[in-house]
């Protein structure tokens, strides 16, 4: 991995930018920070989180250089990825990689946020994806939260899809053309996130309709699902 970031570093071209912003939410602090640089095949943008105010410092640094780590190896296979598409290009056209990081949540001891990967290497459009992570940071293990540990009634997965059904059925033609039903299943129910008032679940493009429409998401009330949840998770239904 060192020998491609080297090879990355040495083809990039003049601009090579670093900066940083913070935000604070729920007494749990971020800061992002962007890297920016082209090479003669590709243009990079890149943005790595870091959290403060985690009761908790040694997950706190855990997660932090995961993040760091996660993002610098999906620029090394990107470079790799974009050195072997310039061939195919035309000429004037680069690869691109967009690294954006979105934060949903930072109170009621929970972080929620996404990591976006945006890359286009050809074709007619690149392709998105999200990575997500959900986190109780007051827990005695703190780590990314798998959508069935939030609940203590099994039901959970038909009480969420019934309720899908529901908000489906309410804006048809937000949610028209889909080519499956908008279930989670096993599969893919880890691909959701928190904010103050909703668990929202999300589908990528392509896996309920064609790529224009984006990610598909529904938003559901915590309030709805509040008596499902494990009760050291009932606080971020009500958490101010």
């Amino acid at each position: 991995m060192r020998h491609r970031k080297a090879a990355a570093a040495a083809a990039a071209s003049v601009l090579m930018m670093f900066s940083a912003c913070a935000a604070v939410m729920g007494g749990i602090s971020s800061s992002i920070t962007t890297q920016e640089f082209e090479t003669g095949y590709s243009s990079v943008y890149a943005e790595t989180i870091a959290f403060k105010g985690i009761e908790n410092k040694e997950y706190e640094s855990e997660l932090n250089l995961s993040v760091e780590s996660d993002v610098e190896a999906a620029v090394a296979e990107f470079d790799v990825m974009a050195q072997e598409a310039a061939e195919l290009l035309p000429e004037g056209v680069k690869s691109t990689l967009r690294i954006t990081q979105d934060v949903k949540r930072t109170d009621g001891g929970f972080i929620s946020f996404i990591e976006e990967h945006y890359i286009y290497t050809g074709g007619a459009h690149g392709n998105t994806s999200w990575f997500p992570r959900n986190i109780d940071t007051l827990s005695a293990e703190p780590h990314a939260l798998a959508l069935s540990e939030l609940f203590s009634d099994k039901g959970y997965r038909e009480t969420i899809n019934r309720l899908i059904d529901e908000e489906a059925a309410e804006d048809p033609e937000k949610y028209s053309e889909l080519w499956a039903e908008p279930h989670i299943t096993e599969e893919n129910e880890n691909n959701y996130y928190i904010t103050d008032e909703d668990l929202v679940i999300f589908f990528p493009p392509y896996t309920l309709s064609y790529y224009a429409k984006g990610f598909i998401e529904f938003n559901i009330k915590l309030t709805e699902i509040e008596g499902m949840l494990r009760d050291e998770y009932k606080r971020i239904a009500s958490a101010d």
